[in-house]
């Protein structure tokens, strides 16, 4: 009995054992990355680069929220109040240091796998020519995080939705991605009531694969899984098929 106690308070008052996580960062490979082996991969200005998944140059507070659960740092950093940052602003505002300790939730000085987690998609994205472009699940976990959906470019998505190429996105055709979501993302988006979606009308709503990620994300998990996946990959699927065939994904 007494050694049955003994065992159980040294289980109780043993320090957690951190989750370690494999990357082609971790150079000493412990498991775990250290700031150190951070900096060495990347710079501020990629990490940020790699942050802007859509291109436009700009940062928003959904790709901050993503890596660091909340959009704070974002807030302070956007001075001007308009909702963005250029490279600039966050630059100017922010070090390599203070992005890692954004990332290094518990302040110990070291990432374990679940707070490298979207470090590693960044460096995937910075060191892309070694990345296998076919893959949507970069990393291999078996789950999509937002970061991975918007390596899908909208504008394809909707070209491999619109089956007719008529510029309107039925129902039927959107059930393909959407699923149960369909009628909930049509209401928000059709102007004028006529029960389906103009490619105007979407790009009028400012409709982005962010939006789209965040609607499957039934669970709200910042993940999709399971079958919140389907439709991804199916449309996927497709945009691999028409590139394979070196047809233009938007042109035709």
């Amino acid at each position: 009995m007494a050694l049955l106690l003994l065992l159980f308070v040294a289980l109780a008052t043993a320090s957690p054992v951190k989750r370690q996580t494999v990357s082609p960062m971790d150079t000493d490979g412990d498991g775990l990355l250290s700031y150190a082996e951070v900096s060495a991969a990347m710079t501020l200005h990629e990490a940020l680069f790699a942050l802007d998944v859509d291109g436009d140059g700009l940062l928003y507070a959904d790709q901050f929220i993503e890596i660091w659960g909340n959009n704070t740092k974002f807030d302070e950093l956007d001075t001007h109040m308009d909702g963005f940052l250029s490279f600039n602003e966050a630059e100017n505002g922010m070090t390599l240091q203070e992005f890692y300790e954004l990332v290094d939730a518990n302040g110990d000085g070291a990432l374990d796998a679940t707070e490298a987690y979207h470090v590693n998609n960044l460096y995937t994205i910075i060191s892309g020519n070694n990345v296998d472009s076919t893959i949507l699940d970069a990393n291999g976990d078996g789950v999509l995080s937002k970061a991975e959906v918007l390596n899908m470019e909208y504008n394809e998505v909707v070209h491999i939705l619109d089956t007719n190429g008529d510029h309107i996105l039925s129902s039927a055709e959107l059930m393909v991605l959407l699923g149960d979501k369909t009628a909930d993302w049509i209401v928000g988006q059709d102007h004028n009531g006529d029960g389906q979606v103009t490619v105007g009308e979407s790009h009028y709503n400012h409709m982005n694969m962010g939006v789209i990620f965040d609607m499957l994300d039934a669970d709200g998990s910042t993940y999709l899984e399971g079958d919140e996946t389907l439709g991804v990959y199916t449309v996927w699927d497709q945009i691999l098929l028409l590139n394979a065939g070196n047809t233009d994904p938007i042109t035709g």
